[in-house]
């Protein structure tokens, strides 16, 4: 039984890593010259429909839902387009004037997450830590106007503790 686990785990992770590699290749995966096109996957056709390296980034600073889309689907590398819709939105929705806009839209993307350093989002990621306040502490304090009212979304723990081993999450809710 472990042998099996064992092998499975680690087709996981090939599938896993294959599925990342043609999802960011800027020159055939989504957002390069195919853009919204599949990509075979181990004989399956896949495409990508969401990405989310940064949490919350894709909901906070695109409004149309098209423009969600076509950000979903293309590559980290190509962000920069969406630098100026980032910005008009962050300044509709949120207040903050454009300097402030262009410098929070130019911290967020490219919308991809810092691998190998441990210290913390939004440079690494840790289990623990609290993405959402630290994004909106970036919002309504660093570039924005010092809200304190609006630097948290008020969930500050799990409702159970991460587990010593993995997977450590605990299981989900039932619904």
């Amino acid at each position: 039984m472990r042998m099996r686990t064992l092998r499975t785990s680690r087709r996981l992770v090939l599938a896993c890593a294959v599925a990342v590699t043609a999802g960011c290749d800027d020159a055939t995966g989504p957002g390069g010259d195919d853009d919204f096109e599949s990509s075979p996957v181990f004989g399956v056709t896949v495409m990508q429909v969401d990405r989310f390296g940064l949490p919350a980034i894709n909901t906070a600073f695109v409004a149309d839902a098209a423009d969600r889309d076509v950000f979903n689907r293309s590559a980290p590398a190509g962000d920069a387009q969406f630098l100026p819709l980032a910005s008009g939105v962050i300044q509709a929705r949120y207040g903050l004037d454009a300097d402030q806009a262009d410098a929070l839209a130019d911290f967020a993307l490219p919308d991809v997450q810092p691998l190998g350093d441990l210290s913390g989002f939004p440079n690494g990621r840790r289990l623990e830590d609290d993405v959402i306040d630290v994004e909106l502490g970036l919002i309504f304090g660093v570039f924005g106007p010092a809200v304190p009212a609006l630097q948290s979304d008020g969930v500050d723990a799990n409702d159970v503790a991460f587990g010593g081993a993995f997977p450590y999450l605990a299981a989900p809710n039932a619904p």
